[in-house]
């Protein structure tokens, strides 16, 4: 079984929280491609069947910390 990540305060964080529509996996290739490929939210938005403000948010680690 694998290690479930937690924050500080126990709350599960990351791909193990029970809403989580993204992998760590695909966190790190939208880093990769909004760094690299200068590609907007919008299209990440699209390609990961995900709001542009949740994009935004990974994009710029506001959120998935721990992705």
């Amino acid at each position: 079984m694998s290690q479930i990540a937690r924050a500080p305060s126990g709350c599960r964080v990351g791909a193990s929280h029970h809403r989580s529509k993204l992998t760590s996996e695909q966190v790190a290739e939208m880093r990769a491609i909004y760094e690299t490929g200068g590609k907007g939210y919008g299209f990440l938005a699209e390609l990961y069947k995900c709001g542009v403000s949740t994009v935004r948010d990974i994009v710029q680690y506001r959120t998935r910390f721990a992705g």
